[in-house]
């Protein structure tokens, strides 16, 4: 493995570490609200005898499993990034097991959608459903596909990186859809002064065009044209991709309605603007290390 991997491996390692620090927060949290939950839906089974409450009950339950789930997995990418910067050993157990958990989470919302979905009609429920759905469908079937690709002792290089690109880019644009949603139907959608217009566009734009820029300098990659990874292009997406959570960080303290939702936005991705710098700086187009 070459000084600069090794560097980058690192920065690689502090991302993972805050990203396990966000789903850790989540994980830990997560049982309380289900509480509260199961309190109020309960109360209101037994007041009225609707089996709806009991329907949201049991797809937030599920829910949780997915949380837990994914919260392993994040230990395994851990695991992961600290044998890769510490051991210099590319452990693609830990890996695989990483990707496997992060792609199956999604489904375990599954529940939770139909019952947003069969719902009066209301922006927010459509809105929330429709973001769940799309984060699924962007990010489960190419990390399922990844999974097996890493398992598999017989898959080379190129068939590895091509998966693992349409990884990266479709785990972005999950983030883009998830967020640009989120405003769609709980943030103020005007451009009545600087700060809202500002958050309108970041949550509109940001996030996608960090995700076409990682299309774009992927795709020789994901269409099999090389194996020359474009590492200063990578490290540009994941900046403008970090850039959304720090923007709406920065709005969220002079506008209440920002800061009332901090809690679920991605704020972790704000480390990915490291990431970035670390790849434009430390690393040169160079074959995938995989």
């Amino acid at each position: 493995m070459s000084k600069q991997i090794s560097i980058y491996s690192i920065f690689i390692l502090v991302a993972s570490l805050v990203f396990f620090i966000f789903l850790l927060n989540m994980f830990l949290n997560s049982p309380f609200a289900d509480y509260r939950i199961a309190v109020r839906d309960i109360a209101s089974f037994h007041a009225t005898g609707s089996l709806s409450p009991l329907f949201q009950l049991s797809s937030e339950l599920i829910g949780e499993v997915g949380v837990i789930l994914r919260f392993i997995g994040t230990c395994f990418m851990l695991a992961f990034t600290v044998t890769l910067a510490w051991k210099k050993t590319f452990s693609k157990t830990f890996l695989s097991k990483a990707i496997l958990l992060e792609g199956i989470y999604y489904l375990f919302n599954i529940p939770f959608i139909v019952y947003l979905f069969a719902r009066p009609y209301t922006l927010a429920h459509y809105g929330a459903a429709t973001s769940y759905l799309a984060q699924m469908l962007f990010v489960t079937p190419i990390f399922l596909i990844s999974y097996f690709k890493v398992k598999n002792e017989k898959s080379d290089t190129t068939e590895i990186t091509k998966w693992g690109s349409l990884a990266i880019v479709g785990f972005i644009l999950a983030l883009w859809v998830k967020h640009f949603l989120f405003a769609i139907y709980a943030l103020p959608l005007t451009m009545s002064n600087f700060t809202l217009t500002v958050g309108l566009i970041n949550s509109s734009l940001t996030l996608l065009v960090a995700g076409v820029v990682a299309a774009i300098v992927l795709m020789p990659l994901y269409r099999k044209k090389s194996t020359l990874l474009n590492a200063k292009g990578l490290g540009l997406a994941l900046i403008i991709a970090g850039l959304y959570a720090v923007i709406f960080l920065l709005i969220s303290t002079v506008t209440v309605q920002y800061s009332r939702w901090v809690t679920l936005i991605d704020w972790w991705t704000a480390i990915l603007i490291v990431l970035g710098i670390g790849l434009l700086f430390t690393a040169k187009t160079r074959k995938n290390p995989m």
